[in-house]
């Protein structure tokens, strides 16, 4: 199955923003080979071959239609220099653990005061309703194939691979009309998503040609991948302090950390997030 058009990337005032984006072709199921990182027995991770996009893919899945809709519109851009170096003052990079990372905008309260008054100017200018709030300061560790797990309880974790979101009830066929989500990366290195660019009224209809059972939004990624384990995944680098605007409950998706050195931090809010 061939790269299809389906979810766009927008960029603000990126350059050379092919560059941070590459192709495979496609995935394969995980197998629980580490004793320390555990993943759910239906997940699926992307295949290691990737490759630079060609001209004709990188049509199929770049827009430059800045009014694009959000719920099939991938949006990347970079934040204010001013609040860079704001966050460059807070130096997270001195922390030794991810449990030292909210200390450290707790220690500092004056700082982190300014960070928060800066981020509501910024993200006012990308919802125009200023319809959002904040969700979480997601950590993870370097060198991660995966960044999405689920606390199963007495420090158990389990690693969902490629999936998608729930913030709301939904189905595959009203998960266009969810919220979107911005996602910025306050690390000191780059981190990457992984991405299918089909939404997923998209994938239900692929399915549909291959499997009669009912299709929900709890079985739609297994039964996609089973079916058609050769569809490309993307891989977008998202680099310090750069942003990401997405539909997590319309795609299948992933976070990695592969080759980084330190801890990978990233401040997330949820809302209707409509100017890329």
């Amino acid at each position: 199955m061939s790269l299809r058009r389906g979810i766009k990337i927008y960029d603000r005032h990126i350059q050379d923003i092919k560059n941070q984006i590459s192709i495979n072709s496609g995935v394969g199921p995980v197998k629980n080979t580490d004793s320390e990182i555990e993943y759910y027995n239906n997940a699926y991770l992307p295949n290691m071959d990737w490759r630079c996009l060609t001209d004709s893919e990188y049509r199929k899945v770049s827009t430059a239609d800045a009014g694009s809709r959000i719920f099939n519109t991938l949006g990347l851009g970079a934040i204010p220099e001013e609040l860079q170096d704001l966050f460059e003052k807070l130096d997270l990079n001195d922390c030794e653990s991810l449990f030292d990372i909210p200390k450290k905008f707790q220690e500092n309260e004056k700082l982190t005061k300014q960070i928060n008054d800066l981020l509501n100017v910024f993200l006012d200018e990308k919802s125009l309703q200023r319809k959002y709030k904040f969700h979480r300061i997601a950590r993870s560790l370097p060198d991660m194939q995966s960044t999405t797990f689920h606390h199963i309880g007495q420090n158990t974790f389990k690693y969902t691979g490629l999936h998608i979101d729930k913030s709301d009830f939904y189905t595959p066929h009203t998960a266009h009309k969810s919220e979107n989500r911005i996602s910025i990366n306050i690390s000191k290195e780059s981190r990457y998503l992984y991405f299918v660019n089909l939404t997923l009224r998209q994938i239900y209809g692929e399915i549909q040609k291959k499997y009669s059972e009912k299709i929900t939004s709890d079985n739609i990624v297994e039964q996609f991948f089973k079916h058609y384990s050769e569809y490309p995944v993307l891989r977008l680098e998202i680099k310090p302090y750069q942003y990401y605007i997405a539909p997590t409950d319309n795609f299948i998706h992933d976070g990695t950390t592969l080759g980084n050195r330190g801890f990978d931090v990233t401040m997330v809010y949820v809302g209707i997030f409509d100017k890329y």
